[in-house]
C-alpha cells in the first residue's frame, strides 16, 4: 500500500457504511432497501471506500451465528447505535472462539481509517516512500499524512517503531513527525519506538534524538538510551533502557524486577483472552527475557522456574496461581 493511497474516510461515510452493513447483514432486506443501499454506493467514491474498507474488517462476520447478532443487535435502538458498540459486535467475528472475544471489550476500530494496522500477535515492517522504515508491534494502526511540507505519521493505537529515511525526492526538507492525541514526537535523524497507552505515550531513542512537544506544554529533547513519558501537558524522563523497550522487534519481552502482574499484562497484548494471576503473587518480582512468540510456552516457562501453577480452560484463559 502507498503511503496516501487511502486518503483518510469523512467520518459521515465511515457511519453510513456501518449502518448499510446492519440492515443488510442482520435483516432481510427488501428491493427498496437494495436499490437505496446501490444508490448510495455509486454516489460517492468514499461511501465505496469505507464499504470496502469495512467488509475487509468484517469478512470473518459470517462465523458468527445470524441468530445471536440478531439477538444482540435487537437489544440496541438503531437510532441510538454508537461507532464503539457497532464495531463490538463487528469484532465478534475476527476471531475463532467464544473465550477469544469475552476478554477483550474494545474492537480497534482504528483500523477503519488505518493506512497501515497489524492484529493481536502481529508485527509487521514496511518501507516507506521517503525511505524510511516502519515497524508496528500487536494490535496497532498508523496513518501517513504526506504532503510538500511535512511528513506525518500518525499514531492511533499500539505501538511503532521508526528508522527516519533520507527522503531523497524531496527537493524541500521535510520534517518528520509521530503525531499523536497528547502532541508530537519529531525526528533528528533518529531511531526511536512510541507507545501509546490510554493518558499517556511512551518514547524510546535508540538512535540520534527525538523532539517531544505536547499539546499544552514545554518541549524537551530526548537523546538516544534514553525514555520518556508525554501527557498532553507535561513530558518526563523515565527510567530504563531504549533498547529493552524496543526489544518487541526481536519477539522479546525484556523484565527487570518486573512485578508478576505486569509481565502478564505485557504477554497479554500477544494473545487475545484472559490471562491472569491470584492476587497473593501479582507483585513477585520477576527477571528475564521472554518470548513473544510462543506466549503459552513463555507462561510456562515462568510457572515453572517460579514454583506457580499454571491453569489453562482454554488457551483463551489462563491464570497463574500457588
Amino acid at each position: 500500500m502507498k503511503d496516501a493511497g487511502l486518503q483518510s474516510l469523512p467520518e459521515q461515510a465511515l457511519e453510513q457504511a456501518i449502518q448499510w452493513s446492519i440492515r443488510i447483514t442482520y435483516n432481510e432486506p427488501d428491493a427498496a432497501t437494495r436499490n437505496a443501499f446501490e444508490a448510495w454506493l455509486a454516489s460517492d467514491v468514499s461511501h465505496r471506500m469505507a464499504w470496502a474498507r469495512l467488509q475487509s474488517l468484517s469478512s470473518h462476520f459470517s462465523h458468527v451465528p445470524a441468530g445471536l447478532a440478531r439477538q444482540t443487535l435487537g437489544k440496541l435502538p438503531e437510532a441510538r447505535l454508537q461507532r464503539r458498540q457497532v464495531l463490538n459486535l463487528l469484532a465478534l467475528g475476527g476471531v475463532s472462539a467464544t473465550f477469544a472475544w469475552a476478554g477483550r471489550d474494545e474492537f480497534s476500530w482504528q483500523r477503519l481509517v488505518a493506512d497501515y494496522s497489524t492484529g493481536v500477535g502481529e508485527h509487521r515492517r514496511w518501507a516507506l516512500s521517503d525511505g524510511s522504515l516502519l515497524e508496528l508491534n500487536t494490535d496497532s494502526a498508523v496513518r501517513l499524512r504526506f504532503d510538500v511540507d511535512a511528513r506525518v505519521v500518525e499514531l492511533l493505537r499500539g505501538e511503532l517503531y521508526l528508522a527516519t529515511g533520507a527522503d531523497r525526492s524531496s527537493t524541500r526538507h521535510r520534517p518528520l513527525q509521530v503525531s499523536t492525541a497528547f502532541g508530537a514526537f519529531e525526528a533528528l535523524g533518529t531511531r526511536f519506538s512510541v507507545r501509546r497507552l490510554q493518558h499517556s505515550c511512551l518514547l524510546g531513542v535508540t538512535e540520534g534524538a527525538v523532539k517531544l512537544q505536547p499539546l499544552a506544554g514545554e518541549a524537551a529533547v530526548a537523546q538516544a538510551g534514553e525514555t520518556w513519558a508525554m501527557t498532553a501537558s507535561s513530558v518526563q524522563r523515565m527510567p530504563g533502557n531504549a533498547e529493552d523497550a524496543a526489544a518487541w522487534r526481536d519477539g522479546v519481552l525484556v523484565a527487570r524486577e518486573m512485578p508478576l502482574a505486569d509481565v502478564l499484562a505485557e504477554l497479554g497484548r500477544y494473545r487475545n483472552g484472559y490471562l491472569g494471576c491470584e492476587s497473593r503473587i501479582a507483585q513477585r518480582r520477576i527477571s528475564g527475557n521472554f518470548n513473544l512468540e510462543d506466549t503459552y510456552g513463555t507462561l510456562a516457562f515462568i510457572a515453572q522456574t517460579h514454583g506457580l501453577r499454571l491453569r489453562s480452560m482454554t488457551q483463551y484463559w489462563v491464570r497463574l496461581g500457588v
